[in-house]
């Protein structure tokens, strides 16, 4: 049985120690057997909720000149790996 989208991201992150959004999806969507739109969407709202939560952080930004998005730079925040201590995903 896989992970949940929220911690599938947040042990993910806390492998990378940091990546940017955009690779982070492509890595949970090919994990989850996803494509589309939809999903795309889905993971970058995940990666929202998680950074409002505190769980995750932003640590840089850029802009993608090729489809004129503002991508982020994320790691797990120290409240992040505590959370996933508690509740068993790290």
């Amino acid at each position: 049985m896989k992970l949940h989208h929220k911690g599938y991201m947040l042990v993910l992150l806390e492998q990378q120690q940091i990546e940017w959004d955009d690779r982070l999806i492509e890595l949970a969507m090919q994990e989850y057997e996803l494509e589309g739109r939809y999903w795309l969407n889905h993971f970058r709202i995940i990666l929202d909720e998680l950074a409002s939560a505190g769980l995750i952080t932003r640590e840089d930004h850029r802009l993608d000149t090729v489809t004129d998005r503002l991508i982020f730079q994320y790691a797990l925040s120290g409240f992040g790996r505590q959370r996933m201590r508690d509740t068993g995903l790290l």
